[in-house]
């Protein structure tokens, strides 16, 4: 008898065993391959040049406005954001509240990487930048220059800059005592 129930029960593991083949299992995908991101910047450099192609571009729409303070306000917000942006925003509503005006554009004269750091959606660009005003002269309401003769010519500043899909914006600026960048 124990040979009878040893063929028993393997025919029925084997039955079992068949079965359980035939059944739908669900089965586990194999998981998706990564998304492969490609960065915005592939060097230091590239960030670089980015940054100052921005900040060149922030400059002239904000030297525009202190060329003429009346003119439309709306071009900032295509090249600052944050405190960029209301800061120049105020800087022109003075301009017009006290009568001035300026001529001529700033130059930069030197352009220093800081940081490109990638959060995945925006890379954030931080840079130190030396402005020229040589060639920038402060007038008044009767067109009389302010400008001192011992105005320091070089400024040096902090600057951040955001990179996202919808473009590149200055969003904070600040004036770098730190020294090494004029």
């Amino acid at each position: 008898m124990s040979r009878r129930l040893a063929l028993g029960a393997l025919s029925l593991a084997l039955l079992l065993g068949s079965l359980a083949a035939c059944t739908d299992v669900p089965r586990i995908p194999p998981p998706e391959p990564a998304a492969t991101s490609t960065p915005l910047f592939a060097t230091d450099q590239e960030a670089l040049e980015a940054a100052t192609a921005a900040y060149e571009e922030y400059l002239a729409a904000v030297d525009v406005l202190l060329q003429d303070p009346a003119g439309d306000l709306n071009a900032l917000t295509a090249v600052a954001s944050g405190g960029a942006l209301l800061a120049a925003e105020e800087s022109i509503q003075s301009f017009i509240q006290q009568g001035l005006r300026t001529t001529g554009p700033r130059e930069l004269t030197n352009v220093v990487l800081q940081r490109a750091d990638s959060d995945g959606e925006t890379v954030e660009v931080g840079i130190y930048v030396c402005e020229n005003v040589t060639t920038v002269d402060l007038l008044n309401s009767d067109d009389q220059s302010l400008v001192e003769a011992d105005r320091p010519n070089l400024t040096a500043f902090e600057v951040v800059l955001l990179f996202a899909s919808d473009g590149s914006r200055v969003d904070r600026r600040d004036v770098w005592v730190g020294g090494g960048v004029c």
